[in-house]
């Protein structure tokens, strides 16, 4: 469940709803993915925010880190984003632990292709690149335009990756997932439940919000689904992140919910909010 609890938050701060990709990404040490692993603590669908950005997503991470102890290492993490345009249409089943070489042309289960969408490279372990490490050739929009992430992380430690080259990694999963399953009556099976966001804080200074929810499928360990909307309440959202949040700065945020509630983002992640893309949603 310590597992678990972070994936929910990580995945939740995905509400502003424009887009997140991973900039920068330590992996694991003396570890090496096959081709790529599944980072899976965070899939996300978003809808109601223009071709852009509805779809949904997912992510990988593609590095050597064997000679890490060497004096002449050299680090290289490439993370990409996978985007399917087709809504609440991932590339996995509930219990199956799919590798990250499998997502690229992979059919989502309600329809839709999966295809590269942002890719950053972070050839620095002790420095946050952010936007830096991004790939500005693509995507991009009809003008020609690089279509850039709202919302920037950053992981300082290793993170779940499913990898078919690494079988340990997968069997840490699946104990978790066991765990889940026992503690959820039903099976480990949590549908469309409904959660929303009542106040934030920024660096220790909390901001009351007008309720924003979302729905959260959670299917074992492995598949845990966000479905952002775009709703009446976005706009003042957006404001709300941009009046208390510097451009392309990391940010420690805390996020209340209804239920009374509270998650910390873990010292592990870094936040950046792009505040290109929020000001031109937040107008739209």
């Amino acid at each position: 469940m310590t597992k678990f609890f972070p994936t929910l938050l990580i995945s939740s701060v995905a509400f502003i709803g424009v887009g997140c990709g991973y900039s920068d990404y330590t992996g694991h040490p003396a570890h090496k993915t096959q081709k790529e692993a599944h980072l899976n603590s965070l899939s996300t669908v978003i809808s109601g925010y223009g071709d852009e950005y509805d779809g949904t997503y997912v992510y990988t991470a593609r590095y050597n880190n064997l000679g890490w102890q060497r004096p002449n290492f050299s680090f290289k993490n490439v993370i990409q984003t996978y985007r399917n345009e087709v809504n609440n249409s991932y590339p996995t089943r509930p219990g199956v632990f799919v590798d990250g070489d499998k997502f690229k042309n992979a059919r989502g289960f309600s329809g839709g292709t999966f295809k590269k969408y942002w890719k950053a490279v972070d050839t620095d372990p002790d420095n946050v690149g952010g936007l830096a490490n991004f790939d500005t050739s693509f995507p991009l929009d009809d003008e020609g335009n690089w279509i850039e992430p709202g919302l920037i992380f950053s992981i300082s430690a290793g993170d779940t990756e499913i990898d078919a080259f690494n079988v340990d990694l997968q069997s840490t999963i699946k104990n978790s997932s066991d765990l889940l399953s026992k503690l959820v009556a039903n099976g480990g099976s949590l549908e469309q439940v409904k959660m929303s966001i009542t106040g934030l804080e920024f660096d220790g200074r909390e901001v009351s919000v007008e309720p924003y929810s979302f729905d959260m499928n959670v299917s074992g360990f492995s598949n845990v689904e966000f479905h952002i909307k775009n709703q009446k309440n976005s706009k003042a959202l957006l404001n709300t992140i941009i009046n208390n949040t510097q451009h392309l700065k990391p940010v420690d945020i805390s996020i209340k919910f209804d239920n009374g509630m509270e998650f910390e983002i873990p010292e592990k992640f870094q936040l950046m909010f792009n505040h290109n893309v929020l000001s031109k949603l937040a107008k739209s």
